[in-house]
């Protein structure tokens, strides 16, 4: 789907050279140099062989979920070759050799219709393996910002790798992981905003992510204002101000907040009771587990 192009959907520049962006160019060359170290690594321990694409397969796991360019990528390979082996595990027991770092390659090499690629095999971990996706993708071309969201979600929530440490090994600081763990728990509202092509700025989607917390049928309206092309000046501006709006109008109404709708009532795992908001409110889903006395006062007030 393509974005509307308006003044209102454009690239807020100071956003793009905010803080974070900056500190981005400092990284390159730290990255690229730990990405360097691990394929010396895996070509060292590993064995370098000829392997037909047929055997071949992506990892499931893979951060990135959108290729693109891959016909650009095709057009060099034909006339350059493959510079750089794809790394690979050895043959699992489904018979095949699982992708580690590599797939922009594989995808270009069976467009082209090539036989056979350079392959280095190599055991590794199956944290380590999503640390060496992250780092290749940060230099080949970079995720967005929710598939990078969601692969650190695996590593630190899932997998129990220390945050500090995936930074570490990520040439980053503890808090950009933070606010990617932050942006994973976006709404899907929000997460279509990126793949739509409208917010793709990372401490934006964390603002907004933040607001939809606090205020969620206020995250909504301005979700539908991006989309409206209605939001002037810069989107983290748009959502300090939303916020500010709304605080002032509580006060000019005394401090009350209007009542949230319930559009469904879940009877959810553990003992915990789920009450869906309306659509103003985000379609928010708010949990509680109730007492025996709170469930007996509920039936009696029903």
């Amino acid at each position: 789907m393509n974005a509307k192009v308006s003044l209102a959907n454009r690239k807020r520049i100071h956003e793009l050279g905010n803080k974070e962006g900056n500190s981005d160019s400092k990284k390159d060359e730290l990255l690229a140099l730990q990405l360097k170290q691990l394929n010396d690594k895996a070509q060292s321990a590993g064995t370098l062989r000829d392997i037909r694409l047929t055997e071949l397969l992506p990892d499931p796991n893979q951060p990135r979920k959108i290729f693109k360019n891959i016909d650009m990528l095709a057009q060099s390979i034909e006339q350059k070759g493959i510079i750089q082996p794809i790394i690979v595990t050895p043959k699992k027991e489904d018979g095949f050799y699982h992708i580690i770092a590599g797939e922009r390659r594989f995808r270009a090499a069976k467009e082209l219709g090539l036989s056979v690629v350079p392959c280095i095999l190599r055991e590794e971990a199956d944290n380590e393996i999503l640390i060496v996706q992250l780092l290749e993708n940060e230099q080949r071309e970079k995720v967005s910002p929710f598939e990078e969201a969601d692969a650190l979600t695996e590593l630190v929530l899932k997998r129990k790798m220390n945050k500090i440490d995936v930074a570490k090994s990520l040439g980053r600081e503890p808090s950009w992981v933070s606010m990617r763990l932050k942006i994973a728990k976006s709404s899907v509202a929000i997460r279509m905003l990126t793949v739509d092509g409208f917010i793709e700025d990372v401490r934006t989607l964390y603002e907004l992510k933040k607001l939809e917390d606090e205020l969620p049928q206020v995250a909504n309206q301005f979700v539908q204002k991006v989309r409206d092309n209605k939001v002037h000046g810069a989107y983290r501006q748009a959502i300090k101000r939303a916020k500010e709006v709304w605080y002032k109008k509580q006060e000019q109404l005394g401090g009350k907040e209007s009542a949230i709708q319930i559009e469904e009532v879940l009877n959810l795992d553990d003992g915990l009771i789920g009450f869906k908001s309306e659509k103003a409110h985000a379609s928010k889903l708010y949990t509680f587990k109730l007492s025996k006395t709170a469930i007996m006062q509920l039936k009696e007030m029903l």
